[in-house]
């Protein structure tokens, strides 16, 4: 899985880096094709279950709860409320612009309404503003022209422009620039055995001011 297009990763990765029929949204498309009973919605909601789901959301929150060890457990993930759930109308899982319709009417005279029918408060990480200021030493270390013309995956030239549009605003590369990072990390961690956090510590936290002409396009 990845945050890149097809397209992308031919433009972002150097050549022959990718095979010709490499298709990184092939088990999505096998996912949606499926025969899930009720409609499109649920084919949404059996892809997300199969894909972001555990890859992303239960590996995270495993990972982050051990680290500081604590337990979690995914109650509304027990095999029978999963099937009971799969087998509920979609129309009372989305009511207009309301999510998790019957989850909340179900819930009203136990929790307070403020509770149930407040917005959605999302747990998205501020990668823009981390790459701006905290991790902004660290990414100009590790996505440095001479780091990638060492390591050989990543075409240099390419990453200042995804620095520049991220940094205006003209596009938001935070996903893919973190991305790239954490490759680099995996490298000198695994590979070159080069690497620990300890480093960290020694790169200089001044942020970086990325400039340059925001009219260039990719």
């Amino acid at each position: 899985l990845t945050y890149y297009t097809k397209y992308e990763l031919d433009d972002v990765l150097s050549d022959g880096i990718v095979e010709a029929d490499y298709d990184p949204l092939a088990r999505h498309r096998m996912y949606l094709s499926q025969d899930v009973a009720g409609g499109e919605l649920n084919r949404l909601l059996y892809l997300d279950a199969k894909t972001f789901l555990p890859c992303l959301n239960l590996a995270y929150t495993d990972k982050m709860s051990m680290a500081s060890s604590v337990e979690v457990r995914v109650p509304f993930l027990d095999d029978e409320l999963v099937e009971l759930a799969a087998r509920i109308p979609a129309r009372l899982k989305l009511k207009r612009l309301q999510r998790k319709y019957i989850f909340k009417k179900s819930q009203e005279g136990i929790l307070p309404r403020e509770i149930i029918w407040r917005p959605k408060a999302g747990f998205g990480a501020p990668l823009r503003s981390w790459l701006a200021k905290d991790l902004a030493p660290l990414m100009s270390e590790l996505l440095s022209e001479r780091s990638l013309e060492e390591r050989g995956l990543i075409r240099p030239a390419v990453v200042p422009q995804m620095q520049l549009e991220n940094s205006t605003g003209e596009a938001d590369h935070s996903l893919r620039l973190y991305a790239l990072i954490t490759l680099e990390l995996w490298c000198r961690t695994f590979l070159d055995r080069t690497w620990t956090f300890d480093h960290a510590a020694s790169i200089d936290a001044t942020p970086v001011q990325v400039v340059g002409d925001s009219s260039l396009k990719r």
